[in-house]
């Protein structure tokens, strides 16, 4: 399921950072994801999820 959401994050299926979240969450909750794989994909979702703001 990891290798899974990971590339659903890469290619950003989900449309905001929320949905993916709240994915992940819901993994972890059901120990689907390891600690280790749910924090690398919060991580790799705050990269590809995360708007640049231009001042």
């Amino acid at each position: 399921m990891s290798k899974i959401m990971e590339n659903l994050i890469n290619n950003k299926f989900y449309e905001t950072k929320k949905d993916v979240e709240g994915k992940l969450n819901v993994f972890f909750a059901f120990s689907v994801l390891t600690q280790e794989e749910y924090t690398n994909l919060m991580q790799l979702t705050e990269s590809k999820y995360t708007e640049v703001v231009a001042q």
